[in-house]
Formats: C-alpha cells, sequence, structure tokens
C-alpha cells in the first residue's frame, strides 16, 4: 500500500487538538470570531448586545480536552470551516461522539460543508449516538444527514439525562444547573448562550422545506440538543449526497496512509532486495539511466536503485514518508537521489526518465476511475519515448473470488456501518482479509474500516476505499493511456517473476510492464 492520496475542490483533514499548530487555532479563532454570529440585543452583561460573537486563542485552547479532534475544510488552503469533536464511552452501549464546536464561513454555508465535515469525523460508525448543541437549523439537518439519522425528541428524551451528565464532564458549557426540556415535542437546553435569534424564522422555514421540525421552538440563550442514534432506522439519501459526504472521508484517508508503518515491517514490503534487481532487468536499465518512483513512500527501493548506479527521483505526496527518506539522504551523504513532495495527478517534474516505476496500488488508492487515470496520464508525461513503466495494482479477481460480503451503498449503506473493523493498515497491511471488507456490487470499490490506535495521534476510525482491477481492465487502461502493454501477470510480492492463477490467495497484485511508444 502507498503513500499516495486524494483532494478536489473542498479539502477535509483532521489533526488532535493537543498537536494543532498555534497558526491553526489562530486562524480557527479568526474564523469563529467572524463568522459565528452576532449577540442577542436582548444578552445580558457581560455580553455585548448586537456585537459580533469573539473567541480568543487562549479561550481557544481552554476548549480543548486531551482528547479532541479537529476536523477541518480547506478550500485553496484556506479553512472555511471546522469543527471540534470528542468522544467518550456510555457504559456497554458503546461510543457517544459529541461535536462540542461547528462553524462555516458565511460564504461556504448552504453547500453542504457542514454534512460533509461532519461525516469525515464520523464516516460509516457503529458509535452509540452522534451530536451537537445548537441554535442552528442547519446543522441539525447537518448532523441527519451526516448520520443518516433523523433527531428525534422522543428518542433524545431515553438519553437526555445521562447526555447532559456527560457534558458536565466533557464540555465548558453544560454545568450542573443547566436546565434542560425533552419531551415529545422539543428538545433543548439553557447553555445561557444568547445567540441573535433575528433569522431563525427564515432558518427554520428553509429547514422544514423537506422535513418537519420536531425539535420545537428556541428561546434566546437556549440551543437545540440534538442527537441521533445507532439503533434509529436510516434515512435515504440520493446517490449524489452519499457520494460528496465519502469523498469527503475520502480526502482524510490521507491520515490513515500517513499512520501506515513505514519502517519495513509489513510482510509485502520487505522484498525491495529481490524486487530492485528484476526492475533493472525489465526496465532495461543501465548505470547512469534516469529512474521515476511514483508513490515512492520511503523510498525502499529507489535507495536501492541509486545503489545500483541509477539516477532517481522518488515522489509521494505524505510529508512523513518524504521527511524520513531525505534523513537517510542527508545522514548519509547519498548521491544520485533526490526526493520530493507531491501529487502523482499533477506534479510537473518538467523531465522525462528513462524509466519510471509505480508500485504497490497507487493507481487504485483513488476511488475515482478519472484521477487513477491523472496518475497514469501523469506518469506517460514524465516518461521518455522508448522507456519502460512498471505498474502494480491490487487484484479484483482474487478481492471478487473470496469475498464474503456485497452490499450497495446506494440502497443500503447499513451494511458498512455493520462492518467490522481492523487495524490491517497500521499493523499489517494485509487488504484482502474477507473478514473486513465489502464490496459495492454497483461500483465494484472495496471498503474497508481501519483503526488506527499508534504513535502520537489520538485513535480514530476511518472509512477506506479503494479500486482493485482484473486483467484486462489495467492493459486496457494502459493501452488508453497511449502506453504499449509488453506484459502482465499475478504475482505475490518478491516472487515477481513467477506467474499466478488470478484466484491463487498468493495473487494480490497484478504487475503489468509497459512502454511508451517511439515517435
Amino acid at each position: 500500500m502507498p503513500c499516495n492520496g486524494l483532494s478536489s475542490g473542498y479539502e477535509f483533514g483532521y489533526i488532535p487538538g493537543f498537536l494543532a499548530p498555534s497558526d491553526l487555532l489562530e486562524e480557527l479563532a479568526d474564523l469563529y470570531s467572524r463568522h459565528y454570529g452576532h449577540w442577542s440585543a436582548n444578552a445580558p452583561p457581560p455580553y455585548r448586545p448586537g456585537g459580533q460573537v469573539k473567541l480568543s486563542v487562549k479561550l481557544l485552547q481552554g476548549w480543548l480536552k486531551t482528547d479532541s479532534r479537529i476536523s477541518w475544510a480547506k478550500i485553496e488552503n484556506q479553512v472555511i470551516g471546522y469543527a471540534i469533536s470528542i468522544q467518550t464511552n456510555y457504559g456497554e452501549r458503546g461510543l457517544i461522539s459529541w461535536v462540542t464546536q461547528l462553524v462555516i464561513h458565511e460564504d461556504h454555508r448552504k453547500r453542504d460543508v457542514a454534512k460533509r465535515l461532519l461525516f469525515s469525523i464520523w464516516g460509516m460508525s457503529d458509535h452509540f449516538a452522534w451530536g451537537l448543541l445548537t441554535a442552528n437549523p442547519y446543522a441539525v439537518r447537518a448532523l441527519e444527514k451526516a448520520t443518516r439519522r433523523r433527531c428525534d425528541p422522543k428518542r433524545i428524551k431515553r438519553n437526555a439525562l445521562k447526555l447532559k451528565a456527560i457534558g458536565e464532564k466533557r464540555t465548558t458549557y453544560v454545568k450542573k444547573n443547566t436546565a434542560i426540556q425533552v419531551n415529545s415535542k422539543t428538545s433543548i437546553i439553557d447553555t445561557n448562550f444568547f445567540l441573535d435569534h433575528s433569522e431563525l424564522p427564515d432558518m427554520l422555514l428553509n429547514a422544514q422545506k423537506n422535513e418537519r421540525w420536531v425539535l420545537g421552538e428556541l428561546p434566546e440563550g437556549w440551543e437545540w440538543l440534538a442527537f441521533t442514534f445507532h439503533d434509529q432506522d436510516e434515512i435515504r439519501l440520493t446517490a449524489n449526497e452519499i457520494e460528496e459526504m465519502i469523498k469527503a472521508s475520502d480526502q482524510v484517508t490521507k491520515q490513515a496512509y500517513s499512520r501506515m508503518a513505514v519502517d519495513g515491517e509489513h510482510l509485502w514490503a520487505r522484498h525491495e532486495d529481490i524486487e530492485t534487481p528484476q526492475i533493472v532487468e525489465w526496465c532495461g536499465l543501465s548505470e547512469g539511466d534516469t529512474v521515476l518512483d511514483v508513490g515512492c513512500g520511503t523510498g525502499r527501493h529507489a535507495f536501492l536503485l541509486a545503489a545500483a548506479g541509477m539516477t532517481v527521483t522518488g515522489v509521494d505526496y505524505i510529508p512523513r514518508c518524504i521527511a524520513l527518506a531525505m534523513e537517510r539522504v542527508t545522514k548519509d551523504h547519498l548521491q544520485r537521489i533526490s526526493f520530493i513532495e507531491g501529487d502523482a495527478r499533477n506534479i510537473d517534474l518538467r523531465r522525462e526518465f528513462d524509466a519510471l516505476i509505480c508500485l504497490y496500488d497507487v493507481v487504485g488508492s483513488n476511488a475515482d476511475s478519472d484521477e487513477n487515470g491523472r496518475i497514469l496520464q501523469n506518469c506517460v508525461r514524465h516518461l521518455r519515448p522508448g522507456g519502460k513503466l512498471l505498474l502494480s495494482v491490487m487484484n479484483f479477481e482474487l478481492t471478487e473470488h473470496q469475498a464474503k460480503s456485497f452490499f450497495s451503498l446506494e440502497v443500503d449503506s447499513k451494511a458498512l456501518s455493520e462492518l467490522r473493523p481492523s487495524k490491517t493498515m497500521e499493523r499489517t497491511g494485509n487488504v484482502f482479509n474477507p473478514d473486513h471488507y465489502l464490496i459495492d456490487r454497483d461500483t465494484k470499490l472495496v471498503y474497508r474500516k481501519e483503526q488506527f490506535v499508534e504513535g502520537n495521534d489520538l485513535p480514530v476510525e476511518l472509512i477506506v476505499r479503494d479500486r482493485r482491477y482484473r486483467r484486462d481492465e489495467i492493459e486496457d487502461f494502459c493501452r488508453g493511456a497511449g502506453l504499449e502493454v509488453l506484459w502482465s501477470r499475478f504475482v505475490q510480492s518478491k516472487h515477481w517473476d513467477v506467474g499466478l492463477d488470478a484466484h491463487d490467495e498468493r495473487a494480490k497484485e497484478i504487475l503489468v510492464l509497459c512502454q511508451k511508444p517511439l515517435p
């Protein structure tokens, strides 16, 4: 599995609150102060009636708990929305995810940013409950769409006192004497937050265009206590709504790749000493030839190619991978090798190489076929006429053959929420265990849930999806990019020279050798 990734339009990501740098906190505090809203004209002291609700960096830092997670939405590298969330156990029932703060830039509201941001936090989790406190009905609708469940005051009432108790321990705005009103027709809490409600009637009208409002009216100083629960029936979303939310989750998956073990512990990542001579032979390389390694990770093949006399450039979009590779270059005073942080889809090195390798599923790590096509086309642009490209992708024929579970995300997403998570990417990298993946029968995408608990970051559970290929599909894909396919075979890592049957349990990869035609 490579260090490779995704980004387009709005970009979504996260960072543990305790790791947030000061410049990010300043940006978040500024966004809050300019776009959260105004105090009510009836706000009591010490609030300034009609004034902008503001937040200092110091106060923001005080709101962050030891396990707080900051999730953000960016466009053109500017944060235009963020959410702070915490998770806590509800006894044997499981986790409760609580968004303690949600802010969206006013120019980016009504664009489903909040919905996708919340989904990037929760995904298809099996948590017991998800929720937030808010005076904004659009935030409630975003919660409902992100969790695919409706806020129902009757259902909230069953857990209202426990939720309040959790709020007393885990938030700064719920106190022991905080009043709540939760019954069959309302779910509100007195947080003494006197936000201006002058636009609220129009917001409620808009929020009720497709679904009746059931959480009741909101007195000044109060907020809606909005929670949904795993045991509720799922609501139907459009295919486009689901796709947009999953794309946000795809982008957060960049963090998943960055938290994979990069020290060679994965079994498939231990064989560069055997694989590199095969690369040299099949690509027809000689001393002094130039090689581009796309999705190089920490450079395990690149270093050996350079040691064999080639001039090698490695490209990867995970900063941690590039930093580790460059550290080794500097420490060992190595020549003829360099590493560049960049996206395989669009990086432009303004030169052509004698050979190019793109190994271990760089192509396929994007769920979107067009995005994988961009990677392949960019590889071709960087290859000289007559140059060779050695490519490997995951074997869908084996994946499908041994699969235990199929589903349709568009028709029934419940199967994904009930999929057992694993620590595969963090521990072993073996993503062919049929107990831990689902195949979408409509799109042929492979879905997994990955948990990451090691290192300094907070534990996190993410949806990971990838695209795998049949042999004829990847050959056609290469031809469509303008390459000649010299040969392809089903292989096992290390034993690239041995062709296997498509359904052999060892045949997890398809290896393809291509050539760029001469003019």
